[in-house]
């Protein structure tokens, strides 16, 4: 038995439902003609035409894994369902699931831009900063900060932490800050020094998955809710 959508069946056949549509439709399209055109007000008619037209179909719990697509996919269903805390949650998966892509891109980039000396996975933290500043990544006033500690490692030395991937250009306020006191301010608290301390897709990363296993929860529940007891 196929599974019944949000909020009730909707592909019962109504006539007289059916007549009442297009007659308000008539009457939206005189009363257009009558007075002009009003963009605010033809975007809500709009609106309400496409929430009374024919239903869009709930992806598949396939199709609602791709990323970005499916939770915005399930906020439209939402959407003209009426379910609107339903689309708010969906539109904010959608977000949650682009944000790693975007970090990814911005990371590509800047990586393009200089970080070629990096081709072999490593290099020193001198040649690293160096090709940074040359091409403009890391400006005057910043400083190159190691997401993950050298610890004692010679910054001669070559090594996987040098990469572009594992360096965060800071203003140097913040990357003092993430060892101690500078000036009148205290050391970032632990909290802080995480949030700052790490690279944007290190902490994309777990934001996406967090997203995408949210949505998944949410929408196992929605479907759970549409299928019709036996």
């Amino acid at each position: 038995m196929a599974a019944m959508p949000r909020g009730g069946p909707r592909t019962v056949p109504d006539p007289e439902g059916e007549a009442y549509d297009r007659a308000m439709a008539e009457v939206r399209a005189k009363r257009r003609a009558e007075e002009g055109f009003h963009p605010i007000e033809a975007t809500r008619e709009a609106f309400e035409d496409w929430q009374a037209g024919p239903a869009m179909a709930r992806p598949s719990t396939l199709q609602s894994l791709i990323p970005v697509v499916g939770p915005a996919w399930e906020a439209a269903v939402d959407l003209q369902e009426g379910n609107y805390g339903g689309a708010l949650l969906n539109a904010g998966f959608a977000v949650g699931d682009a944000l790693p892509v975007g970090v990814a891109l911005k990371g590509l980039n800047a990586a393009r831009k200089g970080v070629g000396v990096l081709k072999k996975g490593s290099v020193t933290a001198g040649a690293a900063a160096k090709s940074l500043r040359r091409k403009g990544v890391a400006t005057p006033g910043t400083e190159i900060h190691h997401s993950v500690p050298l610890n004692g490692t010679s910054r001669t030395a070559q090594d996987w932490r040098n990469h572009y991937a594992f360096l965060k250009v800071l203003p140097k306020a913040q990357h003092r800050r993430l060892t101690g006191r500078w000036g009148d301010l205290p050391k970032y608290n632990a909290a802080q020094r995480l949030w700052y301390g790490t690279t944007d897709w290190m902490k994309a990363v777990p934001t996406g998955a967090a997203s995408m296993g949210a949505n998944q929860a949410e929408n196992a529940v929605g479907r759970a809710k549409e299928t019709p007891r036996r």
